[in-house]
């Protein structure tokens, strides 16, 4: 029920449009102050995904270099950092409100919904391994 008073509006607007309006958004004010917490800024990022986090709310994944930054992940604003090497395995799965993307690493499983279609190409994309 908190979820739903606190989270309520961005849940509507996805049902209702039946997609993530804001997963094509950039990223927020206090979303840029946060990815600069870890010395990085918006020009550095190679690939940007925004989507929702179970029980959370939403959440920003962003790739630099080496480095993935998980924005909102655990709680609104926690900043989470992974190392590129880290990834096992990366899993999109289409659904009724975006595609799901799971991100298996040797730290834990992490997952977003209600992501858009093209960025979590793009964003899988340049996970893989150069060939």
């Amino acid at each position: 029920m908190l979820d739903s008073l606190t989270h309520g509006d961005a849940l509507v607007a996805i049902l209702l449009e039946g997609g993530n309006p804001e997963a094509n958004d950039p990223l927020s004010e206090g979303e840029r102050t946060r990815l600069q917490t870890v010395g990085l800024d918006e020009s550095q990022l190679q690939a940007l995904i925004v989507g929702r986090v179970v029980k959370g709310g939403r959440g920003a994944w962003a790739l630099a270099g080496e480095r993935i930054v998980m924005l909102g992940q655990r709680y609104r604003t926690s900043v989470d950092t992974l190392e590129r090497s880290d990834v096992v395995r990366i899993e999109r799965d289409p659904g009724r409100y975006g595609v799901t993307v799971r991100l298996h690493t040797r730290t834990g499983h992490w997952a977003m919904y209600a992501v858009d279609p093209a960025r979590a190409q793009d964003w899988a994309a340049c996970l893989q391994p150069a060939a």
